[in-house]
This record gives structure tokens, C-alpha cells and sequence, in this order.
């Protein structure tokens, strides 16, 4: 053995007290193995966390985008030619000729012009399943257009005589009927219907709302108003002063005497009670005011309200407000409930 040989066995031999044993060098090969295994488990768990975290995100994200509320919105103005009419929960756009308003069932129009096309509302005080009329269709030379709201008709298209077809459409939870001769004006505005989602076109909630607001000043310059009529807390209708009526109107409610409502007559019914919210608008400002219609007062005035103060208007401020459609006694409220009742024929 030369020299170099023998410098590594004496090396060897000095090292090899240190040494591990099999046994030991087993152990040490399971060790590694079980730290090599439990790194790989935890970097499995952190890459499969990340992965679902990364997923979590990822569909919300892509839920989020694909999200649609409920926009709430105020539909925008009428076809030149056109207004919106309301009622309950929908609204419809119908020629600004139909001009006549009714209240009672359809189809009977036995008090109004046949001449003109009219806006049919179902009297609240009346059962939807019974009638004063006992007609399906008027004869041909009674017959005219019309849009009828929440009538007792099923949803659908009836054909009648002389070339009249009258569609009833759900629109909102509430039911319009339009009886034309003509396809395509009937098209038109049983399309044109949307439900009320926030407000209508004047600014009307089906619902009547809780008086509210900070008062208006006498000296406002007024643009215009929102007129809302309620039945019962159902809105009824919907319309819009000029600035002229509008201003007009202010400056009464602001000329009436403060005071809680007026007290009513006893044993006076008067179903014909009406709620007003009439929203006066400057431009750069709106201030509603309520207003009740109740003719069993048992002085004749009216309750307002303007959210901080409370007073009692004339006749002549109600009247401002009760035009057009709000305008009570109409045609067919000429007709007596109390009287014998038919099953509807519709």
C-alpha cells in the first residue's frame, strides 16, 4: 500500500465511530421522505386554495356583471300626438283626441258622446264580479273606441261585429282592455303599456305615500305640477298642470287658514272621497302637496298638507286640481249602485 492509500484508510477509519448505523440511515431516509411528502401535501393545499379563491373571485366578478336590478324609472314624454294615462300599477299611451273620461264598467257608455273615443276606469266601489251592465259589446251605432282599465274581461282578443276586436292585456297586475276597428291603433297602445316601477310619467307611485317635505314659499316662481289622484291609497290617475293652474293653486293652499283636517257630517259615506298629491315644481325644485277631496266636511273645506303644516282650503282650490281626468262626475258615475245588479256578460 503506498502512501496516498494508506492516508485514506487511516481517514476512513477515523470517521467511521461517526458513522450512522442502518437502522439509523433507514430512519433518516423515512424522515426525508415523510418532510418531502408533507411539503408537496401543503403546497397541493396552497395552489388549491388559491385556485378556489381565485375562482370565488372569478364568479363573483361574473355574477356581479351579469347582475340586473330592478332599475326604477320614470318613463320618458309621449309620442307627439299622445299622453299617458295611469292607473293602479301600469301606465299606457293612448292619441291626445281620446278625450272623454268614464267611470264604471265596460263596455256601457250609455251617457257619453258615442263620438268620441273614451278612458274607462272599474269604480273601486263596485265588485269586479257584478255589474250594472249587461252588455258584452255595444250595438254598432253606440259603439266606440276605448281604453278600459282593470275591466272584468280575461286576458286575450275577442272579435265582435263590423269588424271591432277588443284585446285585454295583464300589464303590472293590472288588466287594459282596448276596443278598436282599427288593428293596428289597437297594436299601438296595448304595446305602448309599462308597468309603474318607481313612478309614472307625472311622477305618481301606485301607492299613495305619507305626507312629506319642508313647505313651499308663496313667492316660487312655478313651472308646472304633478297631479296624483288616490282612491282608497290606489293611485287613480295621473296629469299635469300648467304653470298658470299650478301657481294659482299654490298660492290658495298658502292662502288658506292653518287648522287640522275639517271634521266630516255623520253618517255621510261619500264614496267618492279622493286623495291629491299635487307636486309643485320651479325648475331647480319640487314641493308635494296633499290635498282631500271629501265633500262630507262639515264646513266645505278641504284638508292640505305640505309636510310642516297643515290647512283648509275652498272649493275653488280643489277645483284647480279636479280637471280632466280627476274631474268627478263623470258620465258613468251617473249610474246607481244601489240598484238591481246583473251578472257580468263580458
Amino acid at each position: 500500500m503506498d502512501r496516498s492509500e494508506q492516508l485514506i484508510a487511516d481517514s476512513l477509519s477515523k470517521h467511521a465511530a461517526d458513522a450512522p448505523t442502518d437502522d439509523h440511515l433507514l430512519a433518516g431516509v423515512h424522515a426525508r421522505l415523510r418532510r418531502r411528502r408533507t411539503s408537496r401535501a401543503v403546497g397541493a393545499v396552497v395552489v388549491a386554495a388559491a385556485a378556489v379563491a381565485t375562482a370565488i373571485v372569478a364568479t363573483h366578478t361574473l355574477t356581479s356583471g351579469l347582475r340586473t336590478d330592478p332599475q326604477i324609472s320614470r318613463p320618458g314624454p309621449p309620442a307627439a300626438g299622445w299622453r299617458w294615462e295611469s292607473y293602479k300599477t301600469v301606465q299606457v299611451q293612448v292619441p291626445t283626441r281620446w278625450t272623454q273620461y268614464i267611470s264604471g264598467p265596460a263596455p256601457c257608455t250609455t251617457f257619453a258622446n258615442s263620438a268620441v273615443p273614451s278612458i274607462g276606469r272599474l269604480s273601486g266601489w263596485l265588485s269586479k264580479s257584478w255589474y250594472t251592465c249587461q252588455y258584452a259589446v255595444l250595438p254598432l251605432n253606440k259603439r266606440q273606441p276605448y281604453l278600459w282599465f282593470d275591466d272584468v274581461q280575461a286576458p286575450g282578443i275577442k272579435h265582435y261585429d263590423g269588424g271591432w276586436t277588443e284585446e285585454t292585456r295583464l300589464v303590472g297586475g293590472t288588466k287594459i282592455s282596448v276596443l278598436t276597428n282599427d288593428d293596428t291603433l289597437r297594436r299601438r297602445i296595448v304595446d305602448s303599456a309599462r308597468p309603474i316601477t318607481g313612478t309614472d310619467y307625472y311622477g305618481c307611485t301606485p301607492t299613495l305615500p305619507e305626507p312629506h317635505g319642508a313647505g313651499f314659499k308663496a313667492n316660487e316662481r312655478f313651472t308646472s305640477a304633478g297631479v296624483c289622484e288616490y282612491w282608497r291609497g290606489t293611485l287613480v290617475a295621473g296629469t299635469d298642470l300648467a304653470a298658470g293652474p299650478a301657481s294659482a293653486f299654490a298660492r290658495r293652499v298658502n292662502d288658506s287658514p292653518e287648522g287640522p283636517p275639517p271634521a266630516r257630517a255623520t253618517g255621510c259615506g261619500n264614496i267618492n272621497q279622493r286623495t291629491f298629491v299635487v307636486t309643485l315644481h320651479t325648475g331647480a325644485a319640487s314641493y308635494p302637496v296633499w290635498i282631500t277631496s271629501d265633500y262630507c266636511s262639515v264646513d266645505g273645506t278641504f284638508a292640505t298638507d305640505d309636510g310642516t303644516t297643515q290647512r283648509r282650503a275652498d272649493g275653488i282650490t280643489v277645483d284647480l286640481v279636479q280637471r280632466g281626468v280627476h274631474k268627478p262626475h263623470q258620465p258613468s258615475d251617473m249610474f246607481d249602485p244601489p240598484r238591481a245588479i246583473t251578472p257580468p256578460a263580458r
